[in-house]
């Protein structure tokens, strides 16, 4: 029987660049809650992102793993949190600055509403589009502040190729993090070794129950690592081929409310003590 339901965020929940989850979506959350399952996200977004998904209600994301594993979540309760190398992140910074409109940014571990972040090494122009498609406040400086940092980006305009390059090389020069990409131009640096998959664990544990009794929704390749822990994984339609490829359950298009329709479904399944059609004939 399915206890929790984790979903990834972007184009799984919702379509990249939507302000809200759908009202369809809140409903399903709340339908399932309802049938006595547990939700919440496994994201890259932090709480104050979250929050403006999901319109000011905090509830649907009490519990989850948000910042892609650097902090996890139970009953509103933070349980654990790891933070960014300031270090590393500099070198890393200074490796990325070299390319064009290239540019790393750092998040604050102490946040609000306005999503604050630091844009390092980086001008207005540069910035601007990210700042609007990804919804923070810039600050530009030129090094990185000595605060404490809950997260990190690194912003690309030149194309997947440069961007799998600085990735990789990135990951050289820098063995304390891992960049993993969740969409386009885009991509999000966490501690090595750390993501939605081994956060599940420090989850599951406090919860008090097993990996097969999660159901995780993802599209990209930083679910990848969830996705192989868990026995009940499902991809979007419009999940990258690597996504799809790892998922054991597949169902329709984020921008379709695929995730919502599932919802509604394991809801129904879950009252009347069945398995949910969209898990049933999938096995890959």
């Amino acid at each position: 029987m399915i206890k929790l339901v984790l979903t990834d965020m972007d184009n799984t929940l919702l379509p990249f660049g939507c302000e809200r989850v759908s009202p369809r979506a809140l409903d399903a959350i709340q339908e399932v809650r309802a049938a006595g399952v547990e939700f919440g996200p496994a994201t890259g977004r932090d709480a104050q992102e979250l929050l403006r998904f999901f319109g000011g209600d905090d509830s649907a994301f009490q519990t989850g793993i948000l910042s892609n594993g650097k902090k996890v979540c139970l009953d509103g309760e933070l349980r654990h949190v790891s933070y960014i190398d300031n270090a590393a992140l500099q070198r890393l910074a200074d490796y990325v600055g070299g390319f064009d409109g290239c540019f790393v940014t750092a998040y604050p571990f102490k946040t609000d509403a306005s999503n604050p972040a630091w844009c390092i090494g980086a001008t207005a122009e540069e910035v601007a589009p990210y700042a609007r498609d990804f919804r923070f406040a810039p600050t530009l400086v030129d090094a990185v502040p000595e605060d404490k940092l809950i997260g990190a980006t690194v912003a690309c305009p030149l194309g997947q190729d440069v961007l799998e390059k600085i990735k990789a090389r990135g990951m050289e020069l820098c063995p304390e993090f891992d960049i993993v990409q969740p969409v386009a131009r885009w991509c999000d640096v966490v501690p090595h070794g750390l993501n939605k998959g081994t956060a599940l664990p420090l989850l599951l544990d406090s919860m008090g129950i097993t990996p097969d009794e999660v159901l995780f929704f993802g599209d990209a390749e930083n679910d990848l690592a969830i996705m192989r822990a868990v026995p009940n994984s499902v991809a979007v339609a419009n999940a990258t081929p690597e996504a799809a490829a790892a998922a054991r359950y597949h169902i329709g298009r984020c921008d379709e409310d695929g995730v919502a329709k599932a919802l509604e479904e394991l809801a129904c399944a879950t009252r009347e003590g069945r398995t949910p059609r969209f898990m049933q004939g999938q096995d890959a």
